[in-house]
């Protein structure tokens, strides 16, 4: 075999490379898909179980503590109860209408946003629907 019949084989296999590689590559986005967010929408309660101005517990997807308290007639926020500061837990207090934490002394509104002491952000919240009574919560997680 001469350079030339060598250099005619080796062009042949350079499509059939191209062709593998592209099918290799469908393949491995087939079975590795995108991340992408996810949204749940969980009911949590019915509105008339919660009074105005109290609190009900509950857990996030990642088991952590948030509170949903209701502001109004048909006002329901969803806040975590993790203080932005140094992670202590906040307290809803009823008669001043905000949350409280004990640590440093640490104060949010209603919306979680930072009325005193030392926490640099607002608190995490959460989207909140009142449907025919019911209230729900959105989560977003991610899901491979």
């Amino acid at each position: 075999m001469d350079r030339r019949d060598a250099l005619k084989n080796l062009l042949a296999f350079v499509p059939l490379g191209g062709a593998f590689a592209g099918i290799s590559a469908m393949g491995f986005r087939f079975i590795t898909p995108k991340k992408r967010d996810m949204t749940r929408r969980i009911f949590t309660i019915h509105l008339e179980e919660l009074p105005i101005n109290a609190t009900k517990k509950f857990k996030d997807l990642y088991g952590r503590d948030l509170v949903l308290v209701r502001t109004g007639e048909h006002e329901v926020k969803a806040m975590s109860t993790v203080c932005t500061h140094l992670g202590c837990t906040v307290y809803w207090e009823k008669d001043r209408e905000e949350f409280y934490c004990p640590c440093h002394a640490g104060r949010f509104d209603k919306d979680g946003k930072v009325l005193a002491g030392p926490p640099p952000r607002p608190l995490d919240s959460y989207d909140v629907e009142i449907d025919e009574g019911n209230v729900f919560i959105y989560f977003k997680d991610k899901e491979a």
